[in-house]
């Protein structure tokens, strides 16, 4: 009985242990569970079509951030629709607050954008974008004293106040009330503990209020502070509001601490930058004389001339330009010569010297004189060869030279003497040797001399390193040709260069020429003799004989006139009536020439100048300011002539027309 007992006890543990093993088998402990369980939560956010969708969600994002690149390019009403596309998803409600205000700002709807403000700040009281937003609104309405309370908040729910208080500046003195500005640079220089805080902008602040000793004091301090600060200070002046002619006791009072024994340089070149945009050049380099000798000095003034430089061509006052010209070449002068300093310095000097005449050359600036102007530029250019021979801005500027001297002095002679001069420089760079080489062939043929041109720019042409250059030399020895009556091969020539470089400037002029001369040749009333005849145009222009190319033209226009069958297309007819229309325009003659213009498009409708014919003639009317004619040519080349290769342009132009 015991033996059965112990049998039965042995067989019952057994199965209980592969029962117990099979279960620990087949289910993990209650760790292991937790841990491979998706939440609930994330399976919800995983559903198709919700919003939280993460396809969606950055799709969302990618069209918010579209929404903020069209705010910043002023395309409004793609960014209305936009926006309110976007406003379907409640999600994104509380987002777009500041989206519909910037809308509403940019459209000019600042009572809109208060009233949005306004009810945004109900369920967001602390947010300090909300409240800048608002201020900014109330200011552009006019409403000074709430704009101001909402700065205020701006300023008190804004974690960083050093940040902000510059931004509220900024919308004080952007909106015209300098007197906020002050008060608030005042209160925070209290708050932050710094006397300097905001220096420069408290003093266009005091400027506009016409606390003109008072700015000047302050701007004295801030350089002397900190003398490398000029080029902001004089950024924030010179675009801000001061004026030359009615804050003339600011500047007397900045010269008077200029020069007390305790001023930096900074004051004196700001001084100086304020007197160049005055007009008073010599006052100007008297006061910076002391500058030369400190070298830590001369390399912030060659700073300061590369800036002048530069901003030449954006310069609106002919009398400033002249101004910074006449500074910038007495000064890098200065700096070029011998007691110049290093020869490191004195060559830097040397290439923004050469780059100040490349600017002055290109923006005709050459004073009263221009033939001493030439003799003077030539000099400073012979005077960086001799302490930077290097210097690609040498080499540029004394072909700008010679092109000035050929078509402004007209005496293409003495350019080419000039560019014969450079080509025997053993320091020419090999990329300036091929503009060198066009400029001269050019020249020898505005000086009648086709002879010597044309072996210059065969040769050229010929020259497989130089094949940019060489390209622009067959275009003007197709011309040559056409000038001489070898049509054939300039035909070919025009062809064969068309093809060659068809992103070439002279590209399209080209393909027009060759196929005139291939169709011409080939007219029943035209021919060698109507070639033979339009030919004379082509030379005087070639030869720079601007009066004599009016006549062949007119000569021209009337012979070939009589002789053409116009009952078939006239292509070289057509472009005579256009180019000498151009030649009118430039003499001023503006009624002939768009009576010219008007014979193109109805005699030529068909051809390929009257789309030309049409902007040109918008154009001369717009200049004219006849806006509603210009928008009659120019609708009529829309219409007309859609496929017009500068069809955008037009559509621009009609744009900017006042409606």
């Amino acid at each position: 009985m015991s033996r059965h007992l112990s049998l039965i006890l042995l067989l019952m543990f057994a199965v209980g242990l592969a029962g117990q093993l099979q279960a620990q088998a087949q289910t993990p402990d209650d760790g292991e569970e937790k841990r491979l369980q998706v939440p609930e939560e994330l399976l919800r956010r995983a559903q198709p079509g919700n919003l939280n969708d993460a396809h969606q969600l950055m799709n969302l994002r990618r069209r918010m951030v579209e929404l903020d690149r069209l705010l910043s390019l002023g395309s409004l009403a793609a960014a209305e629709t936009l926006l309110m596309d976007l406003e379907q998803h409640s999600a994104l409600q509380r987002e777009l607050v500041t989206r519909r205000i910037k809308l509403a700002q940019l459209q000019g709807k600042y009572d809109k954008a208060v009233d949005l403000g306004r009810e945004a700040l109900v369920e967001q009281s602390r947010n300090p974008g909300l409240w800048r937003e608002l201020g900014i609104s109330l200011l552009a309405v006019g409403d000074l004293d709430s704009a101001r309370v909402a700065i205020d908040r701006f300023l008190e729910f804004n974690p960083n106040q050093r940040s902000a208080s510059i931004v509220g500046m900024d919308l004080y003195l952007n909106s015209g009330h300098p007197a906020l500005a002050v008060g608030l640079i005042d209160s925070m220089r209290l708050v932050l503990g710094e006397q300097r805080f905001l220096g420069r902008q408290r003093a266009v602040g005091l400027l506009g209020l016409e606390r003109q000793e008072e700015a000047a004091a302050e701007i004295s301090a801030e350089l002397r502070y900190n003398p490398y600060n000029y080029s902001l200070v004089r950024t924030e002046l010179l675009e801000g509001p001061y004026r030359p002619e009615d804050h003339k006791k600011f500047l007397a009072e900045l010269i008077k601490r200029a020069g007390q024994p305790q001023a930096k340089g900074g004051e004196a070149l700001l001084v100086a930058n304020l007197l160049v945009a005055d007009g008073r050049v010599p006052e100007a380099l008297e006061l910076i004389e002391p500058l030369y000798a400190q070298s830590n000095l001369v390399l912030v003034l060659m700073q300061n001339c590369l800036t002048l430089t530069r901003e030449l061509k954006l310069l609106a006052d002919p009398q400033q330009v002249e101004a910074s010209v006449e500074y910038l070449l007495a000064v890098l002068e200065r700096l070029t010569g011998a007691d110049g300093g290093d020869l490191v310095m004195r060559r830097r000097a040397a290439d923004y010297l050469a780059d100040a005449c490349e600017a002055a050359l290109e923006l005709d600036v050459l004073g009263a004189d221009p033939e001493a102007s030439v003799e003077r530029f030539s000099e400073l250019l012979n005077k960086v060869r001799q302490v930077n021979p290097g210097s690609e801005r040498l080499y540029s500027s004394r072909i700008k030279l010679a092109v000035y001297t050929r078509e402004h002095l007209h005496d293409p002679a003495r350019a080419a003497r000039q560019l014969e001069g450079m080509l025997m420089n053993l320091d020419l760079p090999t990329a300036g040797l091929a503009l060198v080489r066009l400029t001269l062939g050019e020249s020898y043929l505005a000086a009648g001399d086709t002879a010597r041109g044309r072996v210059v720019l065969t040769r050229l042409g010929r020259d497989p390193q130089f094949r940019q250059a060489g390209g622009h030399a067959h275009y003007h020895l197709a011309r040559l040709d056409l000038a001489e009556g070898h049509f054939a091969t300039a035909r070919d020539r025009f062809a064969v260069i068309a093809l060659d470089n068809p992103g070439a400037a002279y590209a399209n002029d080209a393909l027009d020429l060759g196929l005139i001369i291939a169709e011409e040749m080939d007219n029943p009333t035209g021919g060698p003799d109507i070639l033979a005849l339009y030919a004379p145009a082509v030379y005087f222009d070639l030869t720079s004989q601007p009066d004599k190319k009016v006549g062949a033209l007119e000569n021209f226009v009337d012979v070939a006139g009589l002789r053409l069958d116009h009952e078939e297309p006239q292509h070289l007819y057509e472009k005579a009536l256009y180019e000498l229309a151009n030649v009118y325009a430039d003499n001023g003659r503006t009624d002939e020439a768009l009576d010219l213009l008007k014979r193109v498009v109805l005699e030529h409708p068909d051809g390929r100048y009257p789309g030309r014919a049409l902007q040109m003639q918008g154009d001369l009317l717009a200049d004219g300011g006849r806006g509603t004619a210009a928008r009659g040519a120019w609708e009529q080349l829309l219409a007309q002539y859609p496929d017009y290769l500068f069809i955008d342009d037009v559509r621009d132009n009609l744009r900017a027309l006042p409606n």
